[in-house]
Order: C-alpha cells, then structure tokens, then sequence
C-alpha cells in the first residue's frame, strides 16, 4: 500500500512539473519555455498559442484582463481535463458493469 501511494504521489508531481512546461509553451506571453536549460539555452512556443498570459499582481489580475486569462484557461485547460475525467470515469463503469455481466 504504501509504495501504491508513492507512485501515486510521483505521478502526480511528475504530470504536474511537465504540464506546467507545456502549458506555458501555449501562451501568448513571455519570452518562451527552457525545455533543454541548462543543455541548450533555447526556448520555445508550440504553434498552438491561445491561452492568455495572466498579468502581474493582484490589482491587474482582478480586471477585464484577468476574466479573459481565466476564460481562456477555463476554456483550454479545464473543459479538456473534465472530459478525461468524465471519459475516464465512464470508461472506469462501464468495465465494471461488464464484469459483473
């Protein structure tokens, strides 16, 4: 049980550190995301680059452009990890159902 709850936990940091490196790769900001640092000092965007950058501080985060960074992260991070949930979940019962069958 308790390697289980490792593994998980390594997973889970591990998905995290390499999503936050894609995802900065498609913004609309900045100066690029390091992938190879400290091998190669390139940085780089994928082609896809809809999500907006957030701005910096509190006071210009809570305006017209901090509720268009969270739609647009709304839009293209958390509708798409809701469905892989919602897939994942209905692909999880419907294998339970069939054994039970």
């Amino acid at each position: 049980m308790v390697k289980k709850n490792k593994l998980t936990w390594f997973l889970v940091i591990f998905i995290s550190t390499i999503s936050h490196g894609v995802l900065d790769a498609m913004t609309t900001g900045g100066r690029g995301v390091g992938f190879l640092i400290p091998f190669n000092n390139d940085r780089f965007f994928f082609p896809f680059r809809e999500i907006l950058v957030s701005p910096i501080g509190i006071k210009n985060f809570f305006s017209s452009w901090g509720l268009k960074v969270l739609f647009s992260e709304f839009k293209y991070i958390f509708l798409p990890c809701l469905f892989i949930l919602v897939v994942r979940f209905l692909v999880f019962k419907l294998k339970i159902n069939l054994r039970k069958t």
